[in-house]
C-alpha cells in the first residue's frame, strides 16, 4: 500500500535535513512489522526514519505509529513524500545521528555539532555545552527555573530529579525529568516535569518546564517564573531581541535590550493569524567572541505575559514576569512552557536566528490525504465518507474558525461561552467552556477530513490546555481528583461530573504527538468517571440526568478503542445494561427535571442514543439496536413541534424550537439499523433549520476580561464541537441518498 505525505509551502528558505514528525494511522492487519513502513523522497530514495509504535490492534498489528525524519525541504515550495507499507527492506543510515551516554547522575547527549549534559542533581536544564568541539559559556550557565508561587521562592536548581530516556535516537533524543521544585530550606514543593529534546546534526535544543500545584493548599498566587542564562564571558558581549507577527523587528545593542508582552501589548497589536496555529516571533540573543545562545519562547504572545531581557551578563527569560499582577493558581492546575535554546557561532547572522525561531513557532508538519484516513480509520466510525458536499466542509470550517479568540497564559486553548456567561452562571464573570463536547477530538476528525493545519493545531492547543489547566491533577475528593472540570468561571472553580468529561481528545493528542502524559490523562479521566458511576444515585434508573451515563459510556468506548484495555469495555457493558433496564422501566429515557416532572430532553436523549450507537462498535447487540430505534421513534412521536422541528424540552415552558444536531445523528443511526429513509427525511428537515443559524462568534473589539485574558469575539465557544460530529455522521448517510444535493454549490 502506498500513500503521500504532503508538506505545504511555509518558509521561503531551504531547510536541509529539517526535523519533522508525523503520526500515521494504519488499518487492522495492514502492518505487523513496524520496519515495513518506508518513507521516500521525491527521487524515490528511502529516508532514514525513527519509528515509535503508539497503539496496536487486537491482532498485534500497528494501529498508530509516529515517525521522525529529516527530509530536505525546498524554500518557497511545497513537497510531497511517498509512504510505502509492505515488507521491511532495511533502513538507510542517517548521515548524522544523535547519541546518548547514560552514567551515574547524568545523561550526555551528542548531536554532532552540539554536546551537552542533562544532570540528575537538578533541572538546570542543560550544562557543559560544547559547539563544534569548543566549550562555551562555562560548565553551568543556567540557574534552573525560578518559580515564585504563593509567596514561596522555589527553584529547579539543586532539586534532584528522576531522569528517563523516552526516545534514544538516531534522529531524535527525548529525556524527561520529574521531581519537585525546591524551597530555600531544601524541601520539595510543587510538582516538576521537565523535558529536553535534541536532534541529529542540529545545534539547538527544545526545553520544556511544567509546574503543577498538587499541594493541599487552595489558591496560590503565581508571582513569577523565569530561567536565567548567565554565561562565562569571553570578550565584549553583543545582544539582540527579535519580536513581530509580520516582519520580525530586531533591536541590537552592546548594553541591553528588553521587551514585555503584557495585556496592553496584546490588546493593541493588530494580528490576522489564526492564533491557535501561529502568532509571531519572540527571541533574545547573546553572543561574545567564542559563541552565542538565542532563547525563543514558544507561542509567547498567545501565552502572555512574557518578557525577555538580554544584557552583558546574559539573558533572563521571564515566562511569568514579576512586573505584572500575580495570577491565581488553583489546586490541581499547572502550566507547561516550551523554549528553544539555539547555540551558535559568534558570527551567525541574526536573520538565521529569527528563521530558526520562526520554524520553532510554525514547524513543517506532513499531512495525509482524506483517503488515507478513510482506508486506515483508527476511530472506526464512518468519519470519512467518499461523498460529501464541498459546501458542508465550508460550514464545518466556518464553525471551527468562528469561536472567540483568546490570549493568556492560563486561557489560551480555551474560549468563553457567551450563553453561559449571559445566563449568570459565572456570577458576573466570564464562563469558560473548558472545550466542552471534546473540541480536541472533533478537531482531530476535521483535520483528517480536510488536512487543514490550523485545525490540527487548534486541537493540540485545546488538549494542551486541558492537560495543564482543566484536568484536576490533585484534590482530596476522589470525585474531583483526576477529573475534568465542568464549564465555569476561571476554568476550575466548578465541579466534576461525567456528562462534562471526555477521553477521546486526550487520546488523539497522544496519537498525534506521542506524548504519554496525554494517555495518562485519558486514563485518569476514565478512572474518575468510573468512581462517579459507582455512586448509588448513578446506578438507579431515572435518578440522574440521562446524559451522565451516556457520556460516561462514550468515554469508556473511546478508551477501549484507543487502548484495548478490557476494563474499559467491561464498564461500557455495565452502563449499557443499566440503560437497558432504565428504558424497560419507563418506556423511554426519562429523567427528573422539576420536582414534579420527568420530561423528554431531546438533546440529552439523543446524546445517550448516540453513545449506544458507539457501543455497537464493540458489541453488535440486538437489544441495543432496538433501544436506539425505539427511543428515536419515541422522540419523533412526542418531541416535534407544529413546524416539524424538535423542541428543547418536553414542558410547555420549554417547547421552543431547537434543531439540535444530536438528533440528526440519532436519526442517522436509526436509518442504519432499519434502512427506513423516513429517518433521514426528518433529519434533513432538521439540518435545513440548523444550518441557517449563525455558527460563528460575533466579531467584537478585543477586550481584557475579569480574569486578565485578552478576548476577541462574542459567541458560543462550544458550537463547533457540539455540532460537527453529529452533522458529519448524518451527512455520511444523507449525501449518498441524494438528500444533500440541494446543499451543494451550483457549479
Amino acid at each position: 500500500m502506498s500513500g503521500t505525505l504532503y508538506l505545504e509551502k511555509i518558509s521561503r528558505y531551504d531547510r536541509p535535513a529539517e526535523p519533522v514528525s508525523v503520526s500515521i494511522p494504519l488499518a487492522r492487519g495492514r502492518l505487523e512489522d513496524p520496519a515495513g513502513l518506508t518513507i521516500r523522497d521525491d527521487q524515490g530514495r528511502a529516508l532514514p526514519v525513527q519509528r515509535h509504535v503508539l497503539a496496536t490492534w487486537d491482532d498485534g498489528s500497528v494501529k498508530w505509529m509516529q515517525v521522525h525524519l529529516q527530509p530536505d525541504l525546498p524554500g518557497n515550495s511545497d513537497a510531497t513524500l511517498t509512504l510505502d507499507v509492505g515488507q521491511a527492506t532495511g533502513d538507510p543510515q542517517p548521515e548524522r545521528v544523535v547519541t546518548i551516554t547514560e552514567r551515574e547522575g547524568a545523561i550526555d547527549v551528542d548531536t554532532g555539532p552540539l554536546r551537552f549534559t542533562v544532570a540528575a542533581d537538578a533541572f538546570w536544564p542543560v550544562r557543559d555545552l560544547v559547539l563544534d568541539g569548543q566549550p562555551l559559556f562555562g560548565a553551568q550557565p543556567f540557574g534552573g527555573f525560578a518559580l515564585s508561587l504563593g509567596g514561596e521562592a522555589l527553584s529547579t536548581a539543586g532539586a534532584a530529579v528522576a531522569l528517563e530516556v523516552l526516545e534514544a535516537g538516531p534522529l531524535r533524543v527525548v529525556i524527561e525529568a520529574r521531581g519537585k521544585h525546591r524551597r530555600a530550606d531544601g524541601t520539595g514543593y510543587i510538582d516538576l516535569r521537565g523535558r529536553v529534546t535534541a536532534y541529529a546534526g542540529k545545534p539547538y535544543i527544545e526545553i520544556e518546564h511544567q509546574f503543577v500545584h498538587a499541594e493541599e493548599a487552595g489558591e496560590l498566587a503565581l508571582e513569577s517564573l523565569e530561567v536565567a542564562f548567565r554565561p562565562k564571558v569571553s570578550g565584549q558581549p553583543h545582544v539582540a531581541l527579535g519580536q513581530g507577527y509580520y516582519q520580525t523587528g530586531i533591536e541590537e545593542s552592546d548594553e541591553s535590550v528588553e521587551m514585555l508582552l503584557d495585556a496592553e501589548t496584546m490588546l493593541y497589536q493588530s494580528n490576522e493569524h489564526f492564533v491557535d496555529c501561529f502568532y509571531g516571533d519572540f527571541w533574545a540573543d547573546w553572543r561574545d567572541a567564542r559563541g552565542g545562545l538565542a532563547i525563543s519562547i514558544h507561542q509567547a504572545h498567545q501565552n502572555f505575559p512574557k518578557a525577555l531581557r538580554a544584557d552583558r551578563e546574559g539573558i533572563v527569560c521571564s515566562l511569568y514576569p514579576q512586573s505584572v499582577d500575580p495570577a491565581p493558581t488553583m489546586r490541581g492546575m499547572g502550566k507547561t512552557h516550551r523554549i528553544l535554546l539555539h547555540v551558535h557561532g559568534p558570527d551567525t547572522p541574526l536573520n538565521d536566528i529569527s528563521v530558526r525561531s520562526l520554524q520553532f513557532q510554525l514547524p513543517d508538519v506532513p499531512s495525509l490525504p482524506r483517503a488515507w484516513y478513510r482506508e486506515n480509520n483508527p476511530w472506526v466510525e464512518t468519519f470519512f465518507p467518499e461523498q460529501l458536499p464541498q459546501r458542508l466542509l465550508h460550514y464545518f470550517l466556518q464553525m471551527h474558525d468562528g469561536r472567540p479568540k483568546v490570549l493568556g497564559m492560563y486561557h489560551f486553548g480555551d474560549a468563553p461561552d457567551a450563553g453561559y456567561t449571559d445566563q449568570g452562571r459565572g456570577r458576573g464573570k466570564t464562563v469558560w467552556v473548558n472545550n466542552e463536547y471534546d473540541r480536541p477530538h472533533q478537531c482531530a476528525i476535521l483535520y483528517g477530513l480536510t488536512g487543514e493545519r490550523r485545525v490540527l493545531d487548534s486541537g493540540l492547543v485545546a488538549a494542551r490546555h486541558w492537560m495543564d489547566v482543566d484536568l484536576c491533577h490533585h484534590d482530596p475528593d476522589p470525585l474531583v481528583n483526576g477529573g475534568l472540570k465542568i464549564h465555569t468561571r476561571y476554568h476550575v472553580t466548578g465541579g466534576v461530573t461525567p456528562s462534562h468529561e471526555w477521553t477521546e481528545g486526550f487520546l488523539d493528542y497522544y496519537f498525534f504527538t506521542g506524548r504519554r502524559e496525554a494517555l495518562e490523562a485519558a486514563c485518569s479521566v476514565g478512572e474518575n468517571i468510573m468512581r462517579h458511576m459507582a455512586l448509588p444515585r448513578m446506578q438507579r434508573p431515572g435518578e440522574a440526568s440521562v446524559r451522565e451515563g451516556g457520556w460516561a459510556m462514550r468515554a469508556m468506548i473511546g478508551l477501549y478503542l484507543g487502548t484495548g484495555e478490557e476494563r474499559w469495555r467491561k464498564e461500557a457493558e455495565r452502563l449499557a445494561e443499566l440503560y437497558l433496564s432504565w428504558y424497560e422501566e419507563y418506556g423511554a429515557l426519562l429523567a427528573p427535571y422539576t420536582s414534579h416532572s420527568m420530561p423528554r430532553v431531546v438533546f440529552m436523549i439523543s446524546l445517550t442514543v448516540n453513545s449506544f450507537a458507539r457501543y455497537l462498535l464493540i458489541d453488535d447487540n440486538p437489544r441495543v439496536k432496538q433501544l436506539i430505534v425505539d427511543n428515536v421513534d419515541d422522540m419523533l412521536a412526542h418531541c416535534l413541534g407544529p413546524d416539524g422541528i424538535p423542541y428543547y424540552k418536553e414542558l410547555p415552558s420549554l417547547r421552543r424550537p431547537a434543531p439540535t444536531p444530536h438528533l440528526l445523528e440519532a436519526l442517522a443511526h436509526a436509518y442504519r439499523i432499519t434502512g427506513e429513509d423516513r429517518y433521514l427525511k426528518v433529519a434533513s428537515r432538521v439540518f435545513a433549520a440548523l444550518e441557517r443559524g449563525d455558527a460563528t462568534a460575533r466579531q467584537t473589539a478585543k477586550f481584557v476580561d475579569d480574569s486578565g485574558a485578552v478576548i476577541a469575539g462574542h459567541g458560543g465557544g462550544r458550537i463547533f464541537a457540539s455540532t460537527f460530529p453529529s452533522v458529519l455522521l448524518y451527512a455520511s448517510e444523507a449525501a449518498p441518498a441524494g438528500l444533500l444535493d440541494w446543499y451543494e454549490y451550483p457549479y
